[in-house]
Formats: structure tokens, sequence, C-alpha cells
């Protein structure tokens, strides 16, 4: 029963805001579901409206009850709803929005591992089915002892809280979306394929619960389907266009990738080979080229003889795997390859997180590539070179906390070595958020979503600031990826909150400088 004009839904609408009565196909499909694996707990719903208080859903219930609707709230369950009904059908959503402290809180135990992993790593890697595989079980696997013994499932999303808590938009309502589309109940529309990209794919959002990559994949592999229909959202598609044709997402010419080299302490020529190849990266080659020139510094005082690509490094490809355009991203890593090998590089590093990413899990994962040289991110080299005594960090008066980037940690396990190069440096204070490591908040930039919705992705940054780094009483954040870089140092600065942002390599070449 269609509820869309009636006067009970201008009545709603009145009262709650339009964004928060929603009768869309898609928003009525994920509040059928309560837990995204078992079966829908509500078959029929005409409208759902979002509250925020006690007051504002009593009175929701009145006005609908006065216009002859048939209407129940969340917090009561099927309890409230009557079985047999004629009636138009509308759900009071006043459940409580998940946080992120108080799901750790409840499940402190370590998280369980879900089975499919297992099984995405005997199918192999280098096909793009283990990602179907992933969508394809994500609805019957990854349920255990502590799933069952919640009565909802929202997850915790970084983005959702900007949406008003509407269930669409969480973790849960992805999922959701995601089992429909892939089942044929729902239709690809704008509103689904908005909802997919507004997603930063940090993997956070069932962290508390259990030890899987599964929510991102699944989402990774709708927004494949998606490209495969020709519907990638029209910013990618140009995207992809940049890459190929200049070698940067953004449009950048190849002229101003190495400008950052001019401005090095030690004027290097860059042999046309070496053991070692520095691949700078998109971002950081021109949106934070201190990073680029930091490194570069240290690397020549530790007596490093290294190469870089200049003008021909072009893009790893991470926003065409992101974004789902796959095939794209097939054909440029085999452009990509050619141009490596053409260094004899044994060791690549990288001050990129999403580029470290993409080499080390993408590749071998989606496409079947394994670089032929070591990968390893700019803190992990550093590390090295510490360990060795081959680079001695002086002292530094400064009190910093450190940002996990989510391609770094979360997805590819590296959260010691940045730690460990901080802890190197005599008289830094470091001092350790809550939230950290796998339990890391996301600063909102990753996934494609800082180009797709950039607003969205500096309100992430700024909850990430004000909430975890603010009470810490630092002076400075360190992260070790050029994309969150860039988000947390634009939202600390336009809410003048006093927190300097730096790539952890600027710290340690700080420290050398002293």
């Amino acid at each position: 029963m269609s509820l869309n004009n009636s006067s009970v839904i201008k009545k709603l609408r009145k009262m709650a805001g339009n964004s928060n009565v929603l009768t869309d196909p898609e928003d009525l499909y994920v509040y059928s579901f309560e837990q995204f694996f078992k079966q829908r707990q509500y078959p029929r719903l005409d409208a759902v409206v979002r509250v925020s208080s006690s007051k504002e859903s009593a009175k929701a219930h009145r006005a609908a009850q006065h216009e002859g609707v048939q209407v129940f709230k969340r917090s009561e369950g099927k309890s409230g709803l009557s079985q047999a009904t004629s009636k138009a059908v509308i759900l009071i959503d006043d459940a409580e929005p998940p946080q992120i402290e108080e799901l750790l809180k409840s499940h402190e135990n370590q998280p369980q591992k879900s089975e499919l992993e297992e099984e995405i790593r005997r199918t192999g890697h280098g096909s793009f089915r283990n990602y179907a595989l992933a969508l394809k079980s994500f609805f019957s696997d990854l349920p255990s002892q502590k799933c069952l013994a919640c009565k909802v499932c929202s997850g915790y999303c970084p983005v959702t809280s900007f949406f008003n808590d509407v269930e669409t938009w969480s973790s849960k309502g992805r999922a959701v979306l995601a089992r429909g589309l892939s089942s044929g109940e729902l239709q690809l529309s704008p509103k689904a394929i908005d909802t997919l990209y507004s997603c930063s794919l940090c993997g956070l959002c069932f962290a508390p619960c259990f030890e899987s990559t599964q929510t991102r994949k699944a989402i990774l592999e709708m927004r494949h389907r998606i490209a495969q229909k020709n519907q990638t959202p029209d910013l990618f598609t140009a995207t992809a266009k940049n890459i190929f044709e200049v070698g940067d997402p953004s449009g950048m010419p190849p002229s101003k990738r190495a400008a950052w080299t001019q401005q090095l302490s030690q004027k290097t020529a860059f042999p046309p080979k070496a053991s070692v190849l520095y691949w700078a990266g998109c971002v950081a080659s021109t949106r934070t080229p201190n990073t680029a020139e930091a490194l570069s510094n240290i690397l020549n005082r530790a007596h490093v003889e290294f190469t870089y690509l200049g003008e021909r490094e072009g893009c790893c490809g991470y926003v065409l795997f992101a974004s789902g355009l796959w095939n794209d991203a097939k054909e440029n890593a085999s452009r990509l390859l050619e141009r490596l090998s053409q260094t004899k590089a044994e060791t690549l590093i990288t001050t990129c997180a999403g580029c470290y990413y993409t080499f080390t899990k993408m590749y071998p994962e989606i496409l079947g590539i394994e670089l032929l040289c070591k990968v390893q991110h700019a803190t992990q080299y550093l590390e090295q070179l510490i360990n060795e005594k081959n680079l001695i960090p002086r002292e530094l008066n400064l009190r910093v906390t450190y940002h996990d980037p989510c391609s770094l940690g979360r997805h590819s396990n590296v959260y010691n070595s940045p730690r460990n190069i901080l802890h190197s440096v005599p008289k830094l204070d470091f001092v350790e958020m809550p939230l950290n490591r796998n339990h890391s908040r996301c600063c909102g930039a990753g996934g494609g979503l800082w180009s797709f919705n950039n607003t969205l992705a500096t309100n992430c940054a700024t909850e990430r600031l004000v909430a975890d780094v603010v009470p810490m009483g630092v002076s400075a954040l360190a992260t070790a990826c050029p994309t969150c870089h860039i988000n947390l140092r634009n939202a600390a600065a336009r809410n003048s909150l006093g927190i300097k942002v730096y790539d952890v390599v600027e710290v340690i070449e700080s420290a050398m400088s002293q």
C-alpha cells in the first residue's frame, strides 16, 4: 500500500522532517530486517519514521494512529505489530544509534574469525570470483553465538550519524542493500548507488564483533557489478579517464608530479635503475609534497641509493578498485608493471597507505598480480634503518598521537612500524588514543569517499579530531597516509582546533634535523 502522498505522510514529514520519513523501497527493504543475515523480521512496511526522542516518537505514534494506520515502535519489535492487518503499516525507528565505544565494551573478547575467510583462501586469489563469493556467503557465514545474542545488528559506521542515523546509511543498511540487489528483490537505483558509494570502505563496521573483511568486500563486489552495468558515478569514470590520459586521478599534469624534487635539501639525480624505488604516489606528489621531500632527505642521509619514476610514475589504481572499475584497474596495472620492471628495483618503498594496500592486497586478490619486487611502507623501511643503526633520530620535544590509516592498519595489519619509529625519537611524548589499531575511527577519506562526497569525508575527519584527538591534549597528530593527512589537516584548520597534522616521516625528518 503506497502512502507516499497520503495525508498521514504529509503530516509526519511536517512533524519529523522530510529526510526522516522514509517511503523509498530501499529504506523499507532495509528496515524490514533487524539482523541482516536472517530472514525479514517485518515482511511488510509502508513507511518508516526516524525519531530522535521519546517525545517525538509519541507525537508520531499519535498522528499515525489518528489517520487509522497500524503503527509500532522498533524498540517493541514484533510485539507491537498485529500480524493480520489490512491497514498500512508504519514503523517508528526509535532505536539508539550504536556508539563504537559501547560496542567495544560489550565485545571485550577477541573478535571471531569468519569461516568464509578460509574458504576464500582455498579458492585462491587472482580472480573476481573471491569477492563474489564474499557477497554470496555474506548472509550465512558471519553469524556466531556473539551475533545471535544481539536483537538488532547495525554495526558501527562513521558516516551514519551525518544521515541522522537512518539505518539505510548504516553498515547493516549497505549489507542489506547488497543482499536485495544481488537476490533481485531490489532494483538498482540512484539511491542504492549513492548509498553504496557513501562508504569509506574502512572496515570498522563490525570490527568489535568478528575479525572479517566481508563487509567491504561485499560492497566492493556490488560496486563492481554497478560498473558492469555502466552505472558507475560519473565522477569515477572521469577519474579513470584522467588516470589513463595523464597518470593522475585528479587530472594533474605529469609536469607537476616531480616538482617537489626541486625542494630537496640535497639535489638528487635519480638513476634509471636502482635496487630501491621510491613510489611517491599521486597524493603525496602533488598535495603533501613535504612527505615526499622528507622521505627522500632521510634516504639520502642514510646513504640509500634509490630511484624515482617522476613524471612516468602514474597511479597505483586504488580508486579504480574502490569504485568497482576492475577491468580498468587491470589495464592500468599492466602498464604500471612494465614501468616498474625497467627500474630493476628489488624493493619498492611508498609513503602512501593506499598504494601499499593496493600493491600488496588488491593486486594479488583481485587481479592475481604479484609485484616482482618487495613492497614496504615507508614506516617499515625506516624501522629497518633505525634497527640497523643506519638512522639515528635525535631529541624532539613534541607531544603527538597517531592515527591508523584504514588501508595500512585494518586492511594490511601494519600497526607496529609507525609506532616503533615514533618511540625511537628521544624526548618525543607519544600518547595513544583509546580508539586505536583495529578499532581506530576512520577519518572518512578512503574508498573514494573523499572525492565522491567531500563534505561527508570532512565531517568524519572532524569527528575523529574532536572526539578522539583533542581530548589527548596533544599539539600534533601523525599519520602514515597522505589522504588521511589532507582530510585531517583540512578539518583541523576549518574548525580552528590548533592541531598540527604531520606524516610520521615528517616527524622523523624533524628529529634528524635537530
